[in-house]
């Protein structure tokens, strides 16, 4: 949560004997030192996203999706609706259905504002736990983050003070054994190369041990050069949790490169979204760029941090 110092007060004297005076007040945009949002306003904020997310999959076209997305779930989702069109099928809505779970709602004296919520989607089988965010006074409420969950992960219990949930600097290893951004680093190069030496201060969770499954069967393929990096985005939002560790919502970067040798062709099933982007296969060379935003969970004390929850997909596809 950003800061901002206390202003300085300045005394201004007025000759009262020969007029009064009214002391000029620049305009403040700053929020007052309260939670942002209540329930009935979450509730509208969540009903105008299923909203235009219902309209924007009937149209198959993401563009009204801009009107309440940004950042890595906006590209995720236009991508989803890329393939989508691409193989001629029809989306689900993305938005919100059935109960909201929990809702944490950090105190703020600046913007950005930002809330959490967690909402199971029993169609779906799976729980969203989703951030809005609101950049200035006079913007809307937009999804910034979605990570899912499988309906049995139960997540931490939030730290609270005077009903506000206590929000945690991303840089800071208070009561951690790292910090928010540290983690999200490390977990990268954990997937990146096992073998690192930042793959042993991190769980070997589903998530991780799923990323390194394909990577190993993409790298076994006869005449492919296969290579995958991995990198963690700037994280910005973070929870304190009751035992002094940190939920965190991060992004994670993946590209999969394929370089072919002459008369071998590196093809997916039809149904499937890298089908759908590069369509012939890649004869010689090819790129993949994928997001994932990613649940980490940093238990207090000594633990490891461990994912428990993620949402991705591809975004950007470059080859021949």
């Amino acid at each position: 949560m950003s800061r901002r110092s206390a202003p300085v007060v300045l005394l201004l004297a007025c000759v009262l004997a020969l007029t009064s005076c009214t002391v000029p007040r620049p305009r403040d945009d700053r929020p007052a030192s309260t939670v942002p949002i209540d329930r009935a306003g979450v509730e509208q904020v969540l009903s105008r996203y299923d909203q235009v997310g219902e309209a924007a999959a009937k149209l198959l076209d993401p563009k009204p999706l801009s009107t309440v997305e940004s950042g890595a779930v906006l590209a995720i989702d236009t991508g989803s609706f890329d393939v989508a069109q691409r193989l001629s099928r029809g989306v689900g809505s993305d938005g919100t259905s059935d109960q909201v779970e929990r809702l944490a709602v950090p105190r703020f004296t600046a913007y950005p504002l930002w809330f959490v919520v967690e909402v199971r989607d029993q169609a779906a089988k799976v729980n969203r736990v989703q951030v809005f965010e609101r950049g200035s006074a006079v913007d809307p409420w937009f999804l910034v983050a979605s990570p899912e969950t499988v309906l049995s992960t139960r997540l931490p219990d939030l730290r609270e003070r005077d009903g506000a949930a206590l929000t945690v600097d991303p840089r800071s290893a208070t009561g951690m054994s790292m910090s928010p951004q540290q983690a999200a680093d490390r977990y990268a190069a954990a997937l990146e190369d096992p073998s690192a030496a930042a793959a042993r201060t991190i769980e070997n969770d589903d998530f991780r041990a799923q990323m390194r499954t394909a990577a190993r069967r993409n790298a076994s393929l006869d005449g492919v050069r296969f290579g995958q990096t991995w990198k963690a985005e700037k994280v910005t939002h973070a929870l304190r949790t009751a035992d002094g560790g940190a939920l965190v919502f991060a992004t994670l970067e993946r590209v999969d490169s394929y370089r072919v040798r002459d008369g071998i062709q590196v093809t997916w099933p039809d149904d499937s979204p890298q089908k759908a982007l590069l369509e012939s296969g890649v004869s010689s060379s090819g790129r993949l760029r994928y997001l994932h935003q990613v649940l980490v969970e940093i238990p207090g004390g000594s633990g490891r941090p461990r994912v428990i929850g993620q949402y991705g997909g591809v975004v950007e596809a470059e080859g021949p």
